[in-house]
């Protein structure tokens, strides 16, 4: 399994139009590294919505940022003329504000900048890494929105319910039935956690990046109703609502294969109708049912190398312009649409011949010692916690 850190930017409700229909996107950031990822266009919100002053007022409304807190854009409004008091003062009260939207047309391309701070890009001397483009959909969340207040997704308590979820002033991006089966999924025990102690109790919640899970089981507070397991690692093995627009890399010739073929655009996932069961044979065995949510039928993601871009510099990289990507919006995409970037970045410190993967005389050069993609649980420390 992959071991990458995890950063994304979710952006505002946008609308994709063509002469026909429109779609309006929703733009979001989503990081689970202590990194930075700034999505400049279309405007990545950094979970805000109207603060008053620079800072984000709920850092976990949607998603998990843990982006510099001043960083992101506040919503538009669509009021007519302007939201405005009669002292010439914005008015929060008026019929249109906060809820501008973006709007594009089927077909056109959109230009999507970005610069992330701890590099990436073909080449790269010091790690591995892939950005990820992905959007949701309507049809993927019926009532897909970015709010109007600063509420978190799914209500105010540790565990989420109908109810709130349903109050149309919260944002409202991943369904609830998604973060629901992700607590209580087991999560993946395959994957590498290095010296993490995971709170076993909390599901596909709890994983390298976010250890101590959420929910009921810990107290611990939610990043709005994503899945931490899904948002920390791709491509993902169970069905996700996100989907692949394209994916970024400093290892195009190694993993743009994997990447288009693991894809949900183009690959069915698996799930248990007993939703704590991970895989076919802990389902079967007891007493469920081993299903496969179809693919979304679209075009596997486009895969690339990514520009240059050097480490703890949070400017253009080697172009001498911001990185970016053209998207051709999908003649079959309507509605509203909210659009992901992810940047999963991971340190080459388990490459051959480093202290965790030294040179082996005589050894064979395969799994991890070939490729330290790869590396899993075995590599794990056996008592996690404890600074030696």
């Amino acid at each position: 399994q992959n071991y990458w850190k995890h950063l994304s930017s979710p952006f505002r409700t946008m609308a994709v139009m063509a002469f026909r229909v429109i779609t309006t996107l929703l733009l979001a950031a989503i990081w689970s590294s202590h990194a930075d990822m700034y999505l400049n266009s279309p405007r990545g919100s950094n979970n805000k919505l109207r603060e008053q002053s620079n800072n984000v007022q709920n850092a976990n409304r949607l998603f998990d940022s843990q982006n510099n807190a001043a960083s992101g854009y506040q919503i538009g409004d669509d009021c007519k003329p302007a939201c405005k008091d009669g002292n010439n003062n914005y008015d929060v009260t008026v019929e249109g504000a906060t809820k501008g939207t973006m709007k594009f047309y089927q077909g056109s391309e959109l230009y999507i900048e970005w610069h992330h701070q701890h590099g990436c890009g073909v080449g790269h001397p010091n790690l591995r890494c892939q950005i990820v483009l992905q959007y949701m959909t309507e049809n993927d969340n019926p009532n897909l929105r970015d709010g109007t207040d600063q509420d978190s997704a799914g209500g105010d308590d540790d565990d989420p319910t109908e109810e709130e979820t349903a109050e149309v002033a919260r944002g409202y991006h991943e369904p609830y039935d998604f973060y629901q089966t992700c607590i209580e999924r087991e999560r993946n025990k395959g994957l590498f956690t290095a010296d993490q102690q995971i709170e076993e109790n909390g599901g596909a919640t709890s994983t390298r990046q976010n250890p101590n899970g959420n929910g009921r089981r810990r107290g611990q507070q939610r990043h709005g109703l994503e899945c931490p397991e899904e948002r920390d690692y791709y491509p993902y093995w169970h069905p996700t609502p996100w989907h692949d627009i394209a994916v970024l890399t400093e290892e195009p010739q190694e993993r743009c294969e994997y990447y288009r073929t693991e894809s949900q655009n183009v690959k069915a996932k698996g799930y248990c109708t007993l939703p704590q069961y991970n895989n076919p044979d802990a389902c079967s065995a007891n007493n469920g049912e081993w299903k496969e949510q179809a693919a979304f039928e679209e075009p596997p993601p486009e895969c690339t190398g990514g520009i240059s871009s050097r480490d703890n510099h949070n400017g253009n990289v080697r172009n001498g312009q911001p990185h970016y990507y053209m998207w051709k919006i999908p003649e079959f995409l309507t509605g509203r649409v909210v659009l992901r970037i992810r940047y999963n970045i991971t340190t080459k410190d388990f490459d051959y011949g480093s202290l965790a993967n030294p040179v082996e005389e005589g050894a064979q050069l395969s799994g991890m010692k070939a490729d330290p993609f790869f590396m899993d649980a075995k590599f794990n420390d056996p008592n996690p916690n404890n600074r030696r």
